[in-house]
Protein backbone atom coordinates (compact mmCIF):
# COMPACT_ATOMS: atom_id res chain seq x y z
CA UNK A 1 0.00 0.00 0.00
CA UNK A 2 1.29 3.07 -0.94
CA UNK A 3 2.25 5.64 1.37
CA UNK A 4 0.47 8.60 0.64
CA UNK A 5 -2.64 5.86 0.58
CA UNK A 6 -1.37 4.59 3.93
CA UNK A 7 -0.98 8.37 5.55
CA UNK A 8 -4.98 9.20 4.33
CA UNK A 9 -6.23 5.99 5.79
CA UNK A 10 -4.04 6.96 9.15
CA UNK A 11 -6.33 9.96 8.99
CA UNK A 12 -9.80 9.32 8.52
CA UNK A 13 -9.40 6.38 11.16
CA UNK A 14 -8.51 9.34 13.32
CA UNK A 15 -10.87 11.48 12.84
CA UNK A 16 -14.07 8.96 12.04
CA UNK A 17 -13.63 7.77 15.95
CA UNK A 18 -13.13 11.20 16.74
CA UNK A 19 -16.81 11.65 15.03
CA UNK A 20 -17.78 8.65 16.20
CA UNK A 21 -17.30 9.97 19.98
CA UNK A 22 -19.06 12.92 19.32
CA UNK A 23 -21.99 11.34 18.14
CA UNK A 24 -22.33 9.41 21.39
CA UNK A 25 -22.34 12.48 23.01
CA UNK A 26 -24.73 13.95 20.78
CA UNK A 27 -27.50 10.78 21.46
CA UNK A 28 -26.68 11.10 25.02
CA UNK A 29 -28.01 14.97 24.90
CA UNK A 30 -30.75 13.83 23.45
CA UNK A 31 -32.66 12.75 26.86
CA UNK A 32 -31.73 16.26 28.11
CA UNK A 33 -35.25 17.45 29.59
CA UNK A 34 -34.15 20.62 27.05
CA UNK A 35 -35.70 21.38 23.93
CA UNK A 36 -33.04 23.91 22.61
CA UNK A 37 -30.42 21.02 23.49
CA UNK A 38 -32.37 18.23 22.12
CA UNK A 39 -32.39 19.94 19.02
CA UNK A 40 -28.99 21.04 18.63
CA UNK A 41 -27.91 17.21 19.24
CA UNK A 42 -29.86 16.18 16.68
CA UNK A 43 -28.59 18.39 13.99
CA UNK A 44 -24.64 18.06 15.06
CA UNK A 45 -25.00 14.11 15.63
CA UNK A 46 -26.50 14.03 12.03
CA UNK A 47 -23.66 16.31 10.76
CA UNK A 48 -21.50 14.06 12.24
CA UNK A 49 -22.66 10.91 10.83
CA UNK A 50 -23.38 12.59 7.36
CA UNK A 51 -19.70 13.08 7.52
CA UNK A 52 -19.02 9.85 8.70
CA UNK A 53 -20.71 8.30 5.62
CA UNK A 54 -19.14 10.92 2.74
CA UNK A 55 -15.67 10.03 4.07
CA UNK A 56 -16.13 5.85 4.54
CA UNK A 57 -17.97 6.24 0.61
CA UNK A 58 -14.53 7.55 -0.17
CA UNK A 59 -12.43 5.68 1.43
CA UNK A 60 -14.28 2.42 -0.18
CA UNK A 61 -15.68 1.17 3.28
CA UNK A 62 -18.51 0.24 2.03
CA UNK A 63 -20.14 -1.28 5.10
CA UNK A 64 -19.83 1.44 7.30
CA UNK A 65 -21.34 3.96 4.91
CA UNK A 66 -24.39 1.68 5.11
CA UNK A 67 -24.23 1.51 8.77
CA UNK A 68 -23.72 5.64 8.79
CA UNK A 69 -26.62 5.95 6.63
CA UNK A 70 -29.08 3.20 8.33
CA UNK A 71 -28.07 5.31 11.84
CA UNK A 72 -28.90 8.69 9.77
CA UNK A 73 -32.36 7.20 8.77
CA UNK A 74 -33.21 5.68 12.61
CA UNK A 75 -32.94 9.34 13.30
CA UNK A 76 -34.87 10.51 11.34
CA UNK A 77 -37.42 8.11 13.19
CA UNK A 78 -37.12 9.14 15.70
CA UNK A 79 -39.12 10.85 18.77
CA UNK A 80 -37.31 13.89 20.78
CA UNK A 81 -40.44 13.63 23.11
CA UNK A 82 -39.07 10.44 24.35
CA UNK A 83 -36.29 9.57 22.58
CA UNK A 84 -35.09 5.59 22.98
CA UNK A 85 -31.37 5.58 22.05
CA UNK A 86 -30.60 2.41 22.46
CA UNK A 87 -30.72 0.89 19.25
CA UNK A 88 -28.37 3.74 18.18
CA UNK A 89 -25.89 3.30 21.03
CA UNK A 90 -25.59 -0.05 19.71
CA UNK A 91 -25.60 0.80 15.89
CA UNK A 92 -23.12 2.91 17.16
CA UNK A 93 -20.99 0.37 18.57
CA UNK A 94 -20.98 -1.72 15.87
CA UNK A 95 -19.84 1.22 13.90
CA UNK A 96 -16.45 1.29 16.12
CA UNK A 97 -16.23 -2.34 15.66
CA UNK A 98 -15.99 -1.68 11.93
CA UNK A 99 -13.60 0.79 12.36
CA UNK A 100 -11.69 -0.92 13.82
CA UNK A 101 -11.29 -3.95 12.32
CA UNK A 102 -11.70 -2.07 8.72
CA UNK A 103 -10.07 -2.58 5.41
CA UNK A 104 -11.14 -1.08 2.01
CA UNK A 105 -13.44 -3.27 -0.36
CA UNK A 106 -13.97 -0.88 -3.50
CA UNK A 107 -10.76 1.08 -3.51
CA UNK A 108 -7.69 0.48 -5.57
CA UNK A 109 -4.66 -0.33 -3.76
CA UNK A 110 -2.69 1.46 -6.63
CA UNK A 111 -3.90 4.56 -4.77
CA UNK A 112 -3.19 8.18 -7.03
CA UNK A 113 0.25 9.59 -6.70
CA UNK A 114 -1.28 12.79 -5.18
CA UNK A 115 -0.07 15.88 -2.94
CA UNK A 116 -0.19 14.23 0.71
CA UNK A 117 -1.67 17.43 1.99
CA UNK A 118 -4.18 17.85 -0.99
CA UNK A 119 -5.57 14.90 -0.70
CA UNK A 120 -5.71 15.14 3.24
CA UNK A 121 -7.28 18.41 3.20
CA UNK A 122 -9.41 17.81 0.50
CA UNK A 123 -10.34 14.64 0.46
CA UNK A 124 -11.54 14.65 3.88
CA UNK A 125 -11.46 17.91 4.88
CA UNK A 126 -9.29 17.48 7.61
CA UNK A 127 -7.88 21.03 9.73
CA UNK A 128 -4.50 20.74 11.42
CA UNK A 129 -5.13 23.28 14.21
CA UNK A 130 -4.65 23.56 18.48
CA UNK A 131 -7.15 20.99 18.97
CA UNK A 132 -5.57 17.59 19.37
CA UNK A 133 -6.85 14.22 19.48
CA UNK A 134 -5.91 10.66 20.52
CA UNK A 135 -6.71 7.67 18.23
CA UNK A 136 -5.15 4.87 17.25
CA UNK A 137 -1.45 5.34 18.86
CA UNK A 138 -1.35 9.00 17.20
CA UNK A 139 -1.46 12.72 18.49
CA UNK A 140 -2.48 15.34 16.65
CA UNK A 141 -0.02 18.42 17.32
CA UNK A 142 -0.19 21.93 15.75
CA UNK A 143 2.73 23.31 13.39
CA UNK A 144 2.89 26.10 15.78
CA UNK A 145 4.53 23.48 18.29
CA UNK A 146 6.88 21.94 16.20
CA UNK A 147 8.04 25.21 15.23
CA UNK A 148 8.90 26.06 19.01
CA UNK A 149 10.52 22.70 19.06
CA UNK A 150 12.61 23.59 15.96
CA UNK A 151 13.63 27.37 17.46
CA UNK A 152 14.92 25.66 20.74
CA UNK A 153 16.98 23.03 19.08
CA UNK A 154 18.58 25.83 17.02
CA UNK A 155 19.07 27.55 20.80
CA UNK A 156 20.36 24.32 22.66
CA UNK A 157 22.67 23.97 19.66
CA UNK A 158 24.14 27.55 19.94
CA UNK A 159 24.64 27.46 23.71
CA UNK A 160 25.93 24.22 23.43
CA UNK A 161 28.56 25.33 21.13
CA UNK A 162 29.36 28.68 23.63
CA UNK A 163 29.86 26.46 26.52
CA UNK A 164 32.30 23.86 24.35
CA UNK A 165 34.44 26.76 23.46
CA UNK A 166 33.82 28.89 27.31
CA UNK A 167 35.16 25.14 28.09
CA UNK A 168 38.07 25.09 25.82
CA UNK A 169 39.06 28.36 27.21
CA UNK A 170 39.14 27.61 30.58
CA UNK A 171 41.39 24.53 29.85
CA UNK A 172 43.93 26.31 27.81
CA UNK A 173 44.03 28.78 30.23
CA UNK A 174 45.47 26.16 33.03
CA UNK A 175 48.05 25.29 30.54
CA UNK A 176 49.53 28.74 29.58
CA UNK A 177 52.47 29.61 32.02
CA UNK A 178 50.99 32.80 33.85
CA UNK A 179 53.70 33.42 36.93
CA UNK A 180 51.55 36.20 38.28
CA UNK A 181 49.34 34.91 40.92
CA UNK A 182 46.72 37.98 40.52
CA UNK A 183 46.63 37.59 36.85
CA UNK A 184 46.18 33.89 36.97
CA UNK A 185 43.31 34.27 38.92
CA UNK A 186 41.90 36.87 37.59
CA UNK A 187 41.76 35.52 33.97
CA UNK A 188 40.82 31.71 35.17
CA UNK A 189 37.61 33.75 37.21
CA UNK A 190 36.89 34.99 34.03
CA UNK A 191 37.10 31.89 32.01
CA UNK A 192 35.02 30.03 34.16
CA UNK A 193 32.62 32.72 35.00
CA UNK A 194 31.37 32.38 31.22
CA UNK A 195 31.61 28.59 31.87
CA UNK A 196 29.10 29.09 34.08
CA UNK A 197 26.91 31.42 32.26
CA UNK A 198 27.16 29.42 28.98
CA UNK A 199 25.86 26.31 31.08
CA UNK A 200 23.07 28.56 33.05
CA UNK A 201 22.14 29.40 29.46
CA UNK A 202 22.13 26.03 28.14
CA UNK A 203 20.22 24.42 30.85
CA UNK A 204 17.60 27.08 30.53
CA UNK A 205 16.70 26.55 27.23
CA UNK A 206 17.09 22.44 28.04
CA UNK A 207 14.62 22.97 30.67
CA UNK A 208 12.05 24.76 28.00
CA UNK A 209 12.96 22.07 25.79
CA UNK A 210 11.81 19.71 28.21
CA UNK A 211 8.46 21.15 29.10
CA UNK A 212 7.51 21.44 25.68
CA UNK A 213 8.70 18.05 24.69
CA UNK A 214 6.69 17.03 27.62
CA UNK A 215 3.32 18.95 26.49
CA UNK A 216 3.42 17.01 23.10
CA UNK A 217 2.66 14.05 25.15
CA UNK A 218 -0.19 15.49 27.34
CA UNK A 219 -3.89 15.35 26.53
CA UNK A 220 -6.90 16.92 27.95
CA UNK A 221 -8.58 14.22 30.40
CA UNK A 222 -11.64 15.46 28.26
CA UNK A 223 -10.49 12.45 25.90
CA UNK A 224 -11.38 9.89 29.31
CA UNK A 225 -14.32 11.75 30.25
CA UNK A 226 -16.58 11.12 26.99
CA UNK A 227 -17.42 7.27 27.68
CA UNK A 228 -17.86 7.97 30.91
CA UNK A 229 -21.25 9.36 29.98
CA UNK A 230 -21.85 6.04 28.11
CA UNK A 231 -21.42 3.70 31.19
CA UNK A 232 -23.84 6.13 32.63
CA UNK A 233 -26.23 5.88 30.60
CA UNK A 234 -25.79 1.86 30.09
CA UNK A 235 -25.63 1.11 33.85
CA UNK A 236 -28.15 3.22 34.78
CA UNK A 237 -30.48 1.56 32.63
CA UNK A 238 -29.57 -1.86 33.43
CA UNK A 239 -29.93 -0.73 37.62
CA UNK A 240 -33.23 0.72 36.94
CA UNK A 241 -32.00 4.32 38.37
CA UNK A 242 -31.99 7.54 37.04
CA UNK A 243 -28.35 9.09 37.09
CA UNK A 244 -27.08 12.05 35.68
CA UNK A 245 -22.99 12.98 35.06
CA UNK A 246 -21.90 16.58 35.91
CA UNK A 247 -18.33 16.87 35.07
CA UNK A 248 -15.74 19.80 35.39
CA UNK A 249 -12.01 20.27 34.65
CA UNK A 250 -12.32 18.51 31.20
CA UNK A 251 -9.30 20.21 29.98
CA UNK A 252 -6.97 19.29 32.91
CA UNK A 253 -3.82 17.39 30.99
CA UNK A 254 -2.54 14.20 31.06
CA UNK A 255 0.44 12.34 30.35
CA UNK A 256 -0.90 9.82 27.16
CA UNK A 257 1.42 7.03 28.94
CA UNK A 258 -1.20 7.43 31.90
CA UNK A 259 -4.50 7.55 29.96
CA UNK A 260 -4.84 3.79 30.14
CA UNK A 261 -4.61 3.44 33.76
CA UNK A 262 -6.27 6.95 34.41
CA UNK A 263 -9.50 5.43 31.71
CA UNK A 264 -10.13 2.07 33.28
CA UNK A 265 -9.80 3.55 37.21
CA UNK A 266 -12.61 6.54 36.26
CA UNK A 267 -14.56 3.42 34.60
CA UNK A 268 -14.30 1.27 37.93
CA UNK A 269 -15.48 4.34 39.88
CA UNK A 270 -18.14 5.76 38.06
CA UNK A 271 -19.56 2.30 37.66
CA UNK A 272 -19.14 1.82 41.39
CA UNK A 273 -20.83 5.05 41.94
CA UNK A 274 -23.86 4.19 39.76
CA UNK A 275 -24.77 0.58 40.82
CA UNK A 276 -23.43 1.19 44.39
CA UNK A 277 -23.59 4.58 45.68
CA UNK A 278 -26.96 5.99 44.04
CA UNK A 279 -30.45 4.70 44.98
CA UNK A 280 -33.54 3.68 43.41
CA UNK A 281 -35.65 6.39 42.41
CA UNK A 282 -37.92 5.53 45.12
CA UNK A 283 -35.78 5.30 47.95
CA UNK A 284 -34.63 8.32 47.18
CA UNK A 285 -37.95 9.79 47.57
CA UNK A 286 -38.55 8.40 50.56
CA UNK A 287 -34.98 9.95 51.64
CA UNK A 288 -35.91 13.39 50.65
CA UNK A 289 -33.64 13.34 47.56
CA UNK A 290 -35.24 13.97 43.71
CA UNK A 291 -35.67 11.13 42.08
CA UNK A 292 -32.48 11.28 39.65
CA UNK A 293 -29.07 11.22 41.56
CA UNK A 294 -25.56 13.04 40.44
CA UNK A 295 -22.52 11.55 39.62
CA UNK A 296 -19.49 15.17 39.85
CA UNK A 297 -16.40 14.31 38.37
CA UNK A 298 -14.09 16.90 39.05
CA UNK A 299 -10.39 17.15 37.55
CA UNK A 300 -7.92 20.05 38.65
CA UNK A 301 -4.36 20.03 38.68
CA UNK A 302 -2.20 20.39 41.93
CA UNK A 303 1.57 20.91 41.59
CA UNK A 304 2.78 18.39 40.02
CA UNK A 305 -0.76 15.70 39.81
CA UNK A 306 -3.80 15.67 38.43
CA UNK A 307 -6.76 15.05 41.31
CA UNK A 308 -9.67 13.22 40.05
CA UNK A 309 -13.01 13.51 41.97
CA UNK A 310 -15.75 10.95 41.42
CA UNK A 311 -18.45 12.04 44.18
CA UNK A 312 -21.97 10.96 44.30
CA UNK A 313 -25.40 11.99 46.55
CA UNK A 314 -26.32 8.73 46.92
CA UNK A 315 -26.73 6.45 50.21
CA UNK A 316 -23.16 6.32 51.06
CA UNK A 317 -21.41 3.55 52.42
CA UNK A 318 -23.03 1.27 55.00
CA UNK A 319 -20.07 0.75 57.25
CA UNK A 320 -21.72 -2.04 60.03
CA UNK A 321 -22.77 -4.15 56.05
CA UNK A 322 -19.27 -3.29 54.69
CA UNK A 323 -17.74 -5.05 57.87
CA UNK A 324 -20.01 -7.72 58.43
CA UNK A 325 -19.53 -8.73 54.59
CA UNK A 326 -15.55 -8.59 55.24
CA UNK A 327 -15.94 -11.20 58.40
CA UNK A 328 -17.77 -13.24 55.65
CA UNK A 329 -15.20 -12.83 53.20
CA UNK A 330 -11.70 -12.29 54.33
CA UNK A 331 -11.70 -14.67 57.44
CA UNK A 332 -8.60 -14.26 59.47
CA UNK A 333 -7.37 -11.59 57.00
CA UNK A 334 -10.26 -8.97 58.54
CA UNK A 335 -8.94 -6.72 61.08
CA UNK A 336 -11.34 -5.59 63.61
CA UNK A 337 -11.33 -1.33 63.33
CA UNK A 338 -11.03 -1.47 59.41
CA UNK A 339 -13.26 1.35 57.73
CA UNK A 340 -13.50 2.08 54.11
CA UNK A 341 -10.06 0.91 53.60
CA UNK A 342 -12.01 -2.84 53.09
CA UNK A 343 -13.61 -1.11 49.97
CA UNK A 344 -10.54 -2.23 48.31
CA UNK A 345 -10.08 -5.28 49.77
CA UNK A 346 -9.72 -7.77 46.81
CA UNK A 347 -13.13 -10.00 46.45
CA UNK A 348 -14.61 -8.05 48.43
CA UNK A 349 -18.53 -6.35 47.36
CA UNK A 350 -21.90 -5.81 49.06
CA UNK A 351 -23.58 -5.80 45.93
CA UNK A 352 -26.78 -8.40 45.52
CA UNK A 353 -25.60 -10.87 43.11
CA UNK A 354 -22.49 -11.39 40.51
CA UNK A 355 -22.17 -9.33 37.57
CA UNK A 356 -19.52 -8.11 35.37
CA UNK A 357 -20.82 -4.31 36.28
CA UNK A 358 -19.69 -4.66 40.14
CA UNK A 359 -17.61 -1.83 41.08
CA UNK A 360 -16.44 -3.41 44.61
CA UNK A 361 -14.07 -6.36 45.29
CA UNK A 362 -12.13 -6.92 41.93
CA UNK A 363 -12.60 -3.84 40.13
CA UNK A 364 -11.72 -1.07 43.46
CA UNK A 365 -9.01 -3.12 44.21
CA UNK A 366 -7.59 -3.38 41.03
CA UNK A 367 -8.16 1.02 40.65
CA UNK A 368 -5.89 0.31 43.85
CA UNK A 369 -3.21 -1.50 42.12
CA UNK A 370 -2.75 0.45 38.83
CA UNK A 371 -2.64 3.80 40.34
CA UNK A 372 -0.24 3.33 42.64
CA UNK A 373 2.28 0.75 40.29
CA UNK A 374 2.13 4.29 38.48
CA UNK A 375 3.06 6.91 41.74
CA UNK A 376 -0.45 7.69 42.72
CA UNK A 377 -2.95 6.70 45.06
CA UNK A 378 -6.78 6.72 45.47
CA UNK A 379 -8.56 7.68 48.78
CA UNK A 380 -12.35 7.58 50.00
CA UNK A 381 -14.53 9.16 51.77
CA UNK A 382 -18.51 8.50 52.59
CA UNK A 383 -21.15 9.97 54.75
CA UNK A 384 -24.20 7.78 55.47
CA UNK A 385 -27.25 9.41 53.78
CA UNK A 386 -25.01 12.15 51.86
CA UNK A 387 -22.80 10.10 49.14
CA UNK A 388 -19.46 9.11 48.93
CA UNK A 389 -16.30 10.46 47.25
CA UNK A 390 -13.20 8.51 45.53
CA UNK A 391 -10.59 10.81 44.82
CA UNK A 392 -7.83 10.10 42.64
CA UNK A 393 -3.84 11.04 42.30
CA UNK A 394 -2.36 10.52 39.37
CA UNK A 395 1.77 12.18 38.31
CA UNK A 396 1.13 14.49 35.52
CA UNK A 397 3.92 12.91 34.01
CA UNK A 398 5.21 9.36 34.05
CA UNK A 399 8.24 10.03 32.31
CA UNK A 400 9.82 12.63 34.42
CA UNK A 401 9.61 12.51 38.53
CA UNK A 402 10.72 15.05 41.02
CA UNK A 403 12.90 13.78 43.18
CA UNK A 404 14.85 14.26 46.63
CA UNK A 405 17.84 12.34 46.26
CA UNK A 406 19.02 10.73 49.89
CA UNK A 407 22.16 9.00 50.81
CA UNK A 408 22.14 5.98 52.81
CA UNK A 409 25.15 4.03 53.71
CA UNK A 410 26.98 3.60 50.36
CA UNK A 411 23.66 3.64 48.35
CA UNK A 412 21.93 6.79 46.89
CA UNK A 413 18.18 6.77 46.52
CA UNK A 414 15.15 8.72 44.76
CA UNK A 415 12.37 9.55 46.57
CA UNK A 416 9.50 11.34 44.92
CA UNK A 417 9.42 14.73 46.29
CA UNK A 418 5.11 14.88 46.35
CA UNK A 419 5.63 12.38 49.48
CA UNK A 420 7.87 14.55 50.97
CA UNK A 421 6.55 16.31 54.03
CA UNK A 422 9.95 17.60 55.86
CA UNK A 423 13.11 17.05 56.66
CA UNK A 424 15.02 17.47 60.18
CA UNK A 425 18.37 16.35 61.99
CA UNK A 426 18.14 13.40 63.43
CA UNK A 427 20.13 14.09 66.63
CA UNK A 428 17.16 17.02 66.85
CA UNK A 429 14.69 14.54 67.41
CA UNK A 430 14.46 12.02 70.36
CA UNK A 431 13.75 8.81 69.30
CA UNK A 432 11.60 6.40 71.82
CA UNK A 433 10.61 3.31 71.58
CA UNK A 434 7.01 1.57 71.25
CA UNK A 435 6.43 -1.48 70.74
CA UNK A 436 10.11 -2.58 69.84
CA UNK A 437 10.13 0.04 67.15
CA UNK A 438 12.01 3.55 67.07
CA UNK A 439 9.53 6.47 66.73
CA UNK A 440 10.08 10.08 67.34
CA UNK A 441 7.52 13.20 68.03
CA UNK A 442 6.85 15.25 65.16
CA UNK A 443 4.35 18.27 65.50
CA UNK A 444 2.50 16.54 68.34
CA UNK A 445 2.31 13.01 67.11
CA UNK A 446 4.36 9.84 67.06
CA UNK A 447 5.29 9.26 63.78
CA UNK A 448 7.81 5.62 62.99
CA UNK A 449 10.75 5.40 62.33
CA UNK A 450 12.50 3.17 59.10
CA UNK A 451 15.77 2.84 58.70
CA UNK A 452 16.49 2.64 55.18
CA UNK A 453 19.93 0.94 55.60
CA UNK A 454 18.23 -2.38 57.99
CA UNK A 455 15.33 -2.29 55.42
CA UNK A 456 17.56 -2.69 52.15
CA UNK A 457 20.16 -4.82 54.85
CA UNK A 458 23.18 -1.93 53.83
CA UNK A 459 23.64 -1.68 57.75
CA UNK A 460 23.33 -3.71 60.65
CA UNK A 461 22.17 -1.48 63.56
CA UNK A 462 20.06 1.69 63.53
CA UNK A 463 21.77 5.21 63.10
CA UNK A 464 22.03 7.29 65.92
CA UNK A 465 22.91 10.81 63.59
CA UNK A 466 21.59 11.87 59.92
CA UNK A 467 18.68 13.00 58.97
CA UNK A 468 15.02 11.82 58.98
CA UNK A 469 12.64 12.81 56.14
CA UNK A 470 9.29 12.61 57.49
CA UNK A 471 6.62 10.93 54.38
CA UNK A 472 3.54 10.54 54.05
CA UNK A 473 1.09 8.59 51.76
CA UNK A 474 -2.80 8.03 52.40
CA UNK A 475 -3.15 9.97 55.57
CA UNK A 476 0.34 7.66 57.12
CA UNK A 477 2.96 9.36 58.46
CA UNK A 478 6.53 7.83 58.56
CA UNK A 479 10.30 8.85 59.29
CA UNK A 480 13.00 7.67 56.71
CA UNK A 481 16.36 7.62 58.47
CA UNK A 482 19.20 8.46 56.37
CA UNK A 483 22.87 9.72 56.34
CA UNK A 484 22.61 13.11 53.97
CA UNK A 485 20.72 14.62 51.53
CA UNK A 486 21.70 15.25 48.01
CA UNK A 487 19.45 17.74 46.51
CA UNK A 488 16.33 17.91 44.33
CA UNK A 489 16.34 16.42 41.02
CA UNK A 490 14.06 15.88 37.75
CA UNK A 491 14.94 12.49 37.12
CA UNK A 492 14.06 10.13 34.32
CA UNK A 493 11.80 7.31 35.16
CA UNK A 494 12.53 3.64 33.88
CA UNK A 495 11.23 0.21 34.80
CA UNK A 496 12.70 -2.69 36.41
CA UNK A 497 14.48 -5.82 34.37
CA UNK A 498 12.42 -8.47 34.97
CA UNK A 499 14.98 -10.28 36.58
CA UNK A 500 14.96 -8.01 39.36
CA UNK A 501 11.36 -8.37 39.58
CA UNK A 502 9.92 -5.74 42.12
CA UNK A 503 11.69 -5.46 44.89
CA UNK A 504 9.77 -4.49 48.36
CA UNK A 505 10.16 -0.40 48.78
CA UNK A 506 11.51 -0.14 45.20
CA UNK A 507 9.03 1.15 42.33
CA UNK A 508 11.70 2.00 39.63
CA UNK A 509 14.79 3.51 38.70
CA UNK A 510 16.78 6.07 36.97
CA UNK A 511 20.41 6.79 35.98
CA UNK A 512 21.75 9.83 37.14
CA UNK A 513 24.02 12.54 34.98
CA UNK A 514 27.29 10.66 35.94
CA UNK A 515 25.79 7.94 34.83
CA UNK A 516 25.37 5.70 38.16
CA UNK A 517 21.88 3.70 38.40
CA UNK A 518 19.87 4.36 41.20
CA UNK A 519 16.81 3.32 42.63
CA UNK A 520 13.51 4.69 43.18
CA UNK A 521 11.63 4.54 46.34
CA UNK A 522 7.61 3.70 46.63
CA UNK A 523 6.71 5.64 49.20
CA UNK A 524 3.16 3.57 49.48
CA UNK A 525 5.26 0.51 50.56
CA UNK A 526 7.57 1.95 52.93
CA UNK A 527 4.38 3.79 54.67
CA UNK A 528 3.85 0.09 55.48
CA UNK A 529 6.46 -2.13 55.85
CA UNK A 530 6.75 -3.10 59.62
CA UNK A 531 9.75 -2.24 61.81
CA UNK A 532 12.40 -4.09 61.10
CA UNK A 533 13.49 -4.83 64.44
CA UNK A 534 10.67 -7.69 64.77
CA UNK A 535 11.19 -8.94 61.23
CA UNK A 536 14.52 -9.48 62.00
CA UNK A 537 13.71 -12.03 64.85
Amino acid sequence: MQSGFQELLDEFMLEARERADEVESMLLRLTSPDPEVKDAAMARAKRELHTIKGNSGMMGFSHLQELAHRMEDQMDLLDLEAPDIGDLLTELDALRQGLETALPTDFDEEFPALDDQTVVEEAIGTQIGEARGVAGGSVRVPFSKIDQLVEMQAETLIFRNRLSDAVHRGIELTKQRINDPVEFFTRSTAAWEDVEHAQQALEKTLNQLQENVTNLSMVPLQSLFRPLRRIVHDESGNEHKQVELAIEGGETPIDKALLETAGESLGHLVRNAVIHGIELPAERLRSGKSETGTIRLKATLEGGEVWIEVADDGAGVDLRALKAKAKQVLGEDYEAGSDLALLFAEGLSTHKGTDLSAGRGVGLSAVKRSVERHGGRVDVRSQRGSGTCFSLRLPVTASILRSLLLNVDTETYALPLSTVVETTRLSDQPTHQLNQAGVIRWRGQLVPILDLGLAFSTASKPRDDGFVVVIEVHGRFRGLAIDSIVGIRDIVVKGLDSIVGQPVGISGSTILGDGRVVMILDPSALVVIPPFVEAQK
